[in-house]
């Protein structure tokens, strides 16, 4: 199946100025017929699974089919600790700073743990863009945690994480999974709220671990509100 910069655009949520720059620059995979760009659906699917992007299929349906909450991204964050001026010099100091302050389970090894986070890395970038990136293992690991994990971490100085769109990354959100299920449940939360630039913004000026944790809540709660919603709206058409 084709697809056009038009619908790939929607896809990824991004400007078709910056889809065509990131043709050029062999960023993502597109072939050129007729002076117009087209994509190969199943490529582009590939593509995005490497680079930990979640393609916006429904964007008009994200809220419902993301509630009700399975997954909670606030309470993952809240295990998985708040930091500021994560200190790192490059992409893997960096890594070895976040996995050395986040409150990890007993059973989970810190060096095997990095180990994995910067193999991940090598195969291709976590940043997803727009300053942000993602760590984690490709896999899940052979002690997992019981329950979905995420440690934020927001750095000191900007990192090269050599994301798809060459911005440096300012925060990074690792996450730590006990399945493969629960890892692409939480990945499209997470992704959900990313995609909203006002999310961005505020991330940007972000002081204080109870200000994330709240408005993250307060994003939770308005997916919950509007799934119930639609339910209703669906059950009073029937």
């Amino acid at each position: 199946m084709k697809l056009s910069l038009n619908e790939v655009a929607k896809l990824l949520n991004m400007p078709e100025a910056t889809i065509q720059r990131w043709v050029r620059k062999g960023n993502i995979p597109a072939i050129e017929i007729g002076g117009q760009y087209v994509f190969i659906k199943k490529d582009l699917e590939k593509w995005a699974r490497l680079h930990n992007i979640v393609l916006n299929i429904h964007p008009e349906k994200d809220a419902q089919k993301l509630s009700p909450i399975k997954i909670s991204v606030s309470e993952a964050m809240e295990r998985g600790g708040i930091f500021f001026n994560l200190k790192g010099e490059d992409v893997n100091s960096v890594l070895k700073s976040v996995v050395n302050l986040a409150p990890l389970p007993p059973e989970i090894d810190r060096d095997t743990l990095l180990e994995r986070l910067v193999q991940r890395e090598e195969l291709a970038s976590t940043g997803i863009g727009d300053g942000v990136a993602i760590p984690h293992p490709r896999s899940p690991l052979e002690n997992p945690p019981q329950y979905p994990f995420i440690t934020t971490g927001f750095l000191e100085k900007e990192i090269d994480f050599h994301a798809i769109d060459g911005i440096p990354v300012f925060v990074l959100f690792m996450m730590l999974s006990p399945n493969t299920k629960a890892h692409l449940e939480l990945l499209s939360r997470l992704s959900f709220f990313l995609r909203d630039k006002s999310f961005i913004s505020f991330l940007k000026s972000c002081s204080k671990a109870e200000s994330l944790l709240l408005k993250v809540k307060e994003m939770e709660k308005r997916i919950d509100i509007s799934s119930t919603m639609e339910k209703e709206n669906s059950n009073g058409e029937t």
